[in-house]
């Protein structure tokens, strides 16, 4: 496939592309990464939503400390290689890309084979400035080792391909080529499946098919085409650069919704992407919390999504993991409607030498047993969890947690970790979200912490949340306050915080609606990363 995939030529046949495609030799795994996720600016501004408080740093920590920092996760995630979304009238081809390759740089020095690499990924809409990002990025690119190249041609992503005709992709090809810049273009051909039955209509994509020497997919019901998509790609003889999907939520009245069941989509995605034998293995984002379909280690997810990640990287690049350990996970909702069915899930990623067994148990807050329920062993190498979904005697004004214990094979302990508390409200509460739909935490045991041992949250005493404040022993990374899910609060390397109203909108201008009434928990993360939830403060609805 390699040596026989063709290039638009200027009268729309086939060309033969540079020689040597070397990037398509390397088993690579990217990620995309969106600008608003991006650590932008110091001051009052960096706020929930673009930056989740895992990726904090205290406030004078230099922005390309920051960024430096984000590199370092994305390599901890198995990564090697970023795409950074450009969007036409809106960027430069500098833009985002020049901090990340300034950061990436370094990975490149020393004995090591290959570091970290960066690319751009363009959203244009007219030839003219697909060329201009290009050539501006080109630019920038030569000064730094880091920058994507296939040969002697840059890598460049694309979002949304079918904004431009085929003829249109020719002409930038051609007038970069002109100006001296060779290029190696991946491109996301918006096939739009569920909108058309979770059918692939390859009608739509057929025309482009000659045009780009890799194709990637960003499908939210990416299970169901991924198989058609892979075929129409080989039968094209174009190379499949891969594209998983973790879970999708715009929280928008109309914004679209994937249920991430825990890790399960996350996990299937990985799973029959690598069956697919992709060129390369994509996760379709690193960072975007509009969507939810973040990788990246957040206080939501803990570093749950990016060390699966990392997991199936090295399977799939063939190499050792990173670690030796047995690592126990816990995945459960923010809230539960009272007579809904609870999804828990325990997880195992064993590295460890010898087979490991998960068994889950959903408590009352009390402790008392709801629920329960045993993995099968996960050998060495491998991946098993135990879930439980059913609906629980539980009603509105309760929590509940999931505790999850890893077992070898003899039953003997060997780590264990509970979940952040699943708040329950009663149907038609006006203190449950809307939309109302399952959202997720995480926490992994070796992330977890206790929050009794490092702080307390004090009640205002009244019979809404106002005067309620979280106070830490000793300063911690991030101290923050949650009511009804929403941000309602935060500190930054400090040791209090109190309760503000949540704000009218997060990133995405997502608009923020609640109601006095309801739960406030509080949330911090400890210096070295590790996660504590409170016990929830209900505050009744007749009272508010």
């Amino acid at each position: 496939m390699v040596g026989t995939t063709a290039s638009c030529s200027d009268a729309g046949g086939p060309a033969p592309k540079i020689p040597a495609p070397s990037a398509l030799e390397r088993r690579e795994v990217w990620a995309h990464a969106v600008p608003q996720g991006l650590p932008l600016a110091d001051g009052d501004d960096v706020a929930y939503g673009s930056e989740r408080p895992l990726s904090f740093a205290p406030r004078d920590t230099p922005y390309d400390t920051l960024v430096a920092d984000q590199v370092d996760q994305a390599r901890a995630a198995g990564l090697t290689g970023m795409q950074i979304l450009l969007l036409e009238g809106v960027n430069s081809g500098g833009d985002f890309v020049g901090d990340w390759m300034t950061a990436a740089d370094r990975t490149w020095e020393g004995p090591q084979p290959r570091g970290f690499s960066v690319a751009p990924c363009l959203l244009v809409s007219s030839p003219r400035s697909a060329r201009e990002l290009v050539e501006q990025y080109a630019e920038a690119a030569a000064r730094h080792p880091s920058a994507a190249r296939s040969g002697s041609a840059l890598v460049v992503w694309i979002y949304n391909a079918r904004s431009l005709t085929p003829e249109q992709w020719d002409s930038v090809r051609t007038g970069l080529r002109e100006g001296g810049t060779e290029v190696f273009l991946v491109a996301e051909l918006t096939t739009q499946a569920s909108q058309h039955g979770d059918r692939l209509d390859t009608s739509v994509v057929d025309p482009y098919a000659r045009c780009f020497d890799a194709v990637w997919l960003f499908e939210d019901k990416e299970t169901q085409v991924l198989e058609d998509f892979t075929a129409w790609a080989a039968d094209k003889g174009v190379p499949f650069a891969g594209g998983s999907l973790p879970g999708y939520d715009r929280e928008t009245s109309h914004g679209g919704y994937v249920d991430a069941r825990g890790t399960e989509l996350w996990r299937a995605h990985l799973e029959k992407q690598l069956a697919a034998n992709p060129t390369w293995l994509t996760a379709v984002t690193w960072n975007d919390a509009v969507e939810h379909t973040s990788v990246q280690p957040t206080s939501d997810w803990g570093t749950t999504r990016a060390d699966l990640l990392a997991h199936y990287s090295a399977v799939f690049r063939g190499v050792g993991q990173a670690d030796g350990d047995s690592r126990a996970y816990v995945t459960t909702p923010q809230y539960l409607v009272a007579g809904q069915e609870l999804l828990a899930e325990g997880l195992a990623i064993n590295h460890g030498s010898t087979p490991v067994t998960v068994h889950l148990r959903v408590t009352s807050a009390g402790g008392r047993v709801l629920a329960e329920s045993t993995s099968r062993p996960a050998g060495p190498g491998s991946v098993t969890t135990a879930a439980v979904e059913e609906a629980l005697p539980l009603k509105g004004g309760d929590h509940a947690f999931a505790v999850v214990e890893l077992l070898d094979e003899s039953g003997r302990h060997l780590s264990s970790t509970r979940s952040a508390p699943v708040v329950v409200l009663d149907a038609g509460d006006p203190a449950v979200p809307t939309p109302d739909r399952r959202r997720y935490y995480s926490v992994s045991s070796h992330g977890a912490a206790d929050f009794a041992a490092l702080a307390e949250l004090q009640h205002g005493g009244g019979p809404n949340p106002s005067g309620t404040r979280g106070k830490s022993k000793d300063s911690v990374r991030c101290l923050e306050l949650l009511h009804n899910t929403w941000p309602a609060g935060l500190a930054l390397d400090a040791a209090e915080v109190a309760y503000t109203n949540p704000p009218a909108k997060i990133v995405g201008d997502q608009q923020v609606t609640t109601v006095r009434s309801g739960f406030t928990v509080a949330r911090l993360v400890t210096h070295e990363g590790k996660i504590a939830y409170s016990p929830p403060v209900h505050h009744p609805a007749s009272a508010r």
